[in-house]
């Protein structure tokens, strides 16, 4: 039998530390990476291990986490109980680029208090943590110093384990000013609770089916240069461009951490969880019609359902000829409000130009409603 090679110095795992963020933690000590540790230890496994968050954290292969546990001289049975698969959250519930994660640079400077390496939580690997709920702080995934995202590493600095940017080399820290108020934080915090709650199918909350189809509504194409749904709400969406996405149930394991909150924030609103109504208002008619026509869609179909059901449903839309809708095209262009919104760009003009849209269609509703 081959022997297992020893490691000298090997720091234990934390409780609640990600498989992936232990070994970067035993592989900054010895100047290398994990991969070329696994190299080392013999593992001749040819698929792109490090990095992708299933073969790392949800769901590594025995034999590579039995020959880590054994250079570390470590009982398996301890590095097994970190794997993620072996919890109740499905993996669609998990971020799944280690770059988009967030991190509470308050833990981190704790961490260096108590004596501990910088590690990363298993929290904030899921989709829905945006806040720390200790230091009631927002995650951030951007340097503090050089504001460049998702380029995190670990470096052994002054005797441990240190977080820091790749891009600058500094050391990650909780000593930035924080920008965000207790109101927003306390919101998003409330916010998070009810999609985990959802999630673990807690009882009284939410159904997680109702989650799931609110968010492949946000981000489903609209008529308006394909653009989802989301891109159009009222609220402070994140700079730069949308992401390449195609609606799914799980979409939030592939967004950015600022597209991630937009998208709660925005599915809070659309089903009133947490009261999100009274802070943003209600969410536009069209919106909720489209809300509505998925989640019609998704119940389970009859054969024998009366053929009138259908015709009440279309009913309800009030389509309009196509010569009225010309009409209030040709009004929005000859309106003031049209030639303010020319000299506009980017997000700003579209915003502009949905709420002018959906005025003049509301307009004609109630003009045409009046007794």
């Amino acid at each position: 039998m081959r022997q297992i090679p020893l490691l000298p110095i090997v720091p234990r795992p934390y409780t609640d530390e990600l498989i992936s963020s232990w070994q970067a933690r035993v592989a900054c000590r010895y100047g290398c990476t994990s991969a070329e540790i696994e190299h080392w230890l013999g593992h001749e496994d040819q698929r792109p291990v490090f990095g992708s968050f299933e073969l790392q954290d949800f769901r590594p292969e025995p034999l590579a986490l039995k020959l880590w546990a054994r250079t570390a001289r470590l009982n398996i049975a301890e590095v097994e109980t970190m794997i993620l698969s072996r919890s109740a959250r499905p993996i669609d519930w998990y971020v799944k680029d280690c770059r988009d994660w967030g991190t509470c640079h308050d833990c981190l400077d704790e961490d260096v208090s108590a004596g501990r390496d910088h590690y990363l939580r298993r929290e904030w690997a899921y989709v829905e943590t945006a806040v720390c709920r200790k230091h009631r702080c927002m995650l951030q995934d951007w340097c503090g110093h050089c504001f460049t995202r998702g380029q995190f590493r670990f470096e052994y600095i002054e005797d441990g384990a240190k977080l820091i940017c790749g891009h600058c080399f500094t050391a990650v820290t909780g000593a930035q000013m924080k920008i965000e108020g207790p109101a927003k934080t306390d919101f998003l915090l409330m916010v998070t609770a009810a999609i985990r709650a959802a999630i673990e199918g807690s009882k009284g909350s939410v159904a997680l089916s109702e989650m799931e189809t609110a968010i492949e509504t946000l981000w489903s194409s609209s008529q308006a240069d394909g653009k989802p749904f989301i891109a159009w709400l009222d609220l402070k969406l994140p700079f730069g461009r949308l992401p390449a996405f195609t609606a799914r149930c799980n979409s939030l394991a592939t967004l950015s951490l600022p597209w991630r909150i937009a998208t709660f924030v925005a599915a809070a609103q659309l089903l009133d969880v947490v009261q999100a109504r009274k802070w943003f208002g209600a969410p536009p008619a069209y919106l909720e019609r489209e809300f509505a026509d998925r989640k019609r869609k998704s119940l389970p179909q009859h054969a024998e359902a009366p053929p009138e059901r259908v015709t009440r449903i279309a009913s309800k839309l009030r389509l309009k000829p196509d010569v009225e809708y010309q009409r209030l095209a040709e009004e929005i262009l000859a309106s003031a409000d049209w030639k303010g919104i020319l000299a506009m760009k980017g997000r700003v003009r579209d915003r502009k130009l949905g709420r002018l849209m959906n005025r003049a269609l509301k307009s004609e509703h109630d003009s045409n409603d009046a007794p």
